[in-house]
């Protein structure tokens, strides 16, 4: 009992840090009906239920975010919701809250951990918005190089977080 408890609270704080991501998810993913939407979460927090033996209590935030995201996906690409996902209107994005840059800005330090020292240099000039001549003339590159060297990160860094992730759950 005492187990079920803790997977309680721990499913309860887990919710309480991704509120605002699951409810974003959903609201786009309606296109802003707020019945379908509302549903749509209810539904994310089942999943997220359904699946949190799966989830490794030792994953960093960005981890448990992507994990978060992947079962709202899973509750997305079932049944008739495919349906209920019209085009959205680009004006739809003026009214959505900027992201938090400071924890994009911690999201981003710890994925650069996974990268080799050239590559780390390469990522911090991609955080710095700049164009990829810009990266190309302050590396010395061409600017092909240095499009191959990011899609090669941006790839990496998928692979390592999908790997951090899905770890527990894959070695079941």
């Amino acid at each position: 009992m005492a187990n079920d408890r803790t997977n309680y609270d721990n499913f309860e704080l887990l919710i309480g840090r991704h509120r605002g991501l699951i409810r974003k998810l959903c609201w786009w993913r309606s296109s802003g009906e707020e019945v379908l939407c509302d549903d749509l979460v209810q539904e994310c927090y089942l999943a997220i239920w359904q699946h949190f033996d799966s989830l490794r209590p030792d994953v960093v935030k960005l981890q448990e975010a992507a994990w978060v995201v992947w079962q709202c996906r899973s509750v997305f690409s079932h049944g008739d919701r495919e349906i209920l996902l019209p085009s959205v209107d680009e004006r739809f994005f003026d009214h959505m809250p900027a992201p938090d840059t400071n924890e994009t800005s911690e999201i981003l330090d710890e994925l650069a951990l996974a990268l080799s020292p050239d590559e780390q240099r390469l990522f911090a000039l991609m955080r710095q918005d700049l164009t990829d001549l810009e990266i190309a003339e302050r590396l010395g590159l061409k600017t092909r190089t240095v499009r191959e060297h990011q899609r090669a990160i941006i790839e990496k860094l998928r692979q390592h977080t999908y790997n951090q992730t899905f770890k527990h759950s894959n070695n079941q």
